[in-house]
């Protein structure tokens, strides 16, 4: 029997671009030829960046014309106070080879491109044994990681500079509220998930709870 090796494939787009057709997208509900007029889409016929986005669910492309699925508008709120980190949580639940990159490096803490690419690979064969990422779509999946703060480059080494996400959470609540003990407390338009919240009377506050807003956030994007 013959058995096919099937090299898994992304396209080489940075995550600002990604950010800035979807912000483009939350704005205006373009056609797809004006995404392409206006340089926030890459390659032939329907798009790279709309064809990927499409696949994890965050937009839909309706009579020539693409719009946010409600995932897409979850991120877009997100985005406004969290910044590019949380698109860690959607890639991590939605991309399976980003959330294996992620894994493996949180794993070993440290490895050079070719180390990882190795490491990954060789987990993705106990996944599928015919399935490979290529060097190009290694380091599609590796610069997102970098971009979002999940892993951090010196010197031709990576390192993993842990949950990006968790990060985010607790400098928000850092700039818009105040830390008594291990606890936030925020006004009420300044909380980012209403089930992590309890209001303290009688000042009006709410107390967080932040590891169940990550975990929350997280959860906004399973599929």
């Amino acid at each position: 029997m013959i058995t096919l090796q099937r090299s898994v494939t992304f396209p080489p787009i940075r995550l600002r671009r990604i950010d800035e057709y979807i912000h483009y997208v939350a704005k205006n509900a373009p056609t797809l030829e004006e995404l392409r007029e206006r340089g926030l889409e890459i390659g032939r016929g329907r798009g790279d960046i709309t064809r990927l986005l499409e696949r994890i669910q965050v937009v839909e492309v309706n009579n020539n014309r693409v719009s946010l699925t409600s995932a897409g508008r979850q991120l877009v709120s997100l985005r406004e106070a969290l910044s590019l980190s949380v698109y860690h949580a959607l890639f991590f639940q939605r991309l399976s080879h980003y959330k294996l990159l992620v894994e493996t490096l949180a794993e070993l803490r440290e490895g050079d491109f070719e180390n990882l690419h190795g490491a990954v690979n060789e987990r993705l064969s106990r996944i599928s044994p015919t399935a490979w990422l290529n060097k190009v779509a290694f380091k599609t999946l590796l610069q997102i990681a970098e971009d979002v703060g999940a892993v951090e480059k010196r010197n031709g080494i990576y390192y993993y500079r842990g949950d990006p996400v968790e990060k985010a959470v607790s400098e928000y609540y850092e700039k818009h509220g105040v830390k008594i003990g291990s606890n936030y407390y925020v006004a009420v338009d300044k909380v980012l998930v209403e089930e992590c919240a309890k209001e303290e009377k009688p000042h009006n506050l709410y107390k967080v709870d932040t590891g169940c807003t990550v975990t929350k956030i997280y959860n906004f994007f399973v599929i």
